[in-house]
């Protein structure tokens, strides 16, 4: 299963389930069929995704503490490439005022 998570600010990032629910559940929001990230919410939301990255990378250097787990290293991997996609799409859109919707 696929969500696309779009904004009239930019490219379309599509990722797959796995990585998607894991994205919403950093970010405090529920998985589901349809979404929206709100422009008022996108600031606290990048700094959400920022701090996961810098802390997946401190557990994978066996310096941090687990939170969300990531179960392999290609899951890691693929997560480090959403989340580079979804920040930035979260960053223009933020910039252009304009709100991101998500769907299945």
């Amino acid at each position: 299963m696929l969500y696309t998570f779009k904004s009239t600010s930019g490219a379309d990032v599509i990722m797959q389930r796995f990585s998607a629910e894991t994205m919403l559940s950093i970010i405090g929001k529920k998985p589901g069929k349809t979404g929206v990230i709100a422009v008022s919410e996108m600031d606290e939301l990048i700094r959400k995704i920022e701090f996961e990255l810098k802390r997946q990378a401190l557990v994978e250097q066996g310096v941090g503490e687990s939170g969300v787990e990531i179960s392999s290293q290609h899951d890691a991997a693929g997560f480090r490439e959403s989340a580079a996609g979804f920040l930035t799409l979260l960053k223009t859109s933020k910039a252009s005022g304009n709100n991101v919707v998500w769907g299945l």
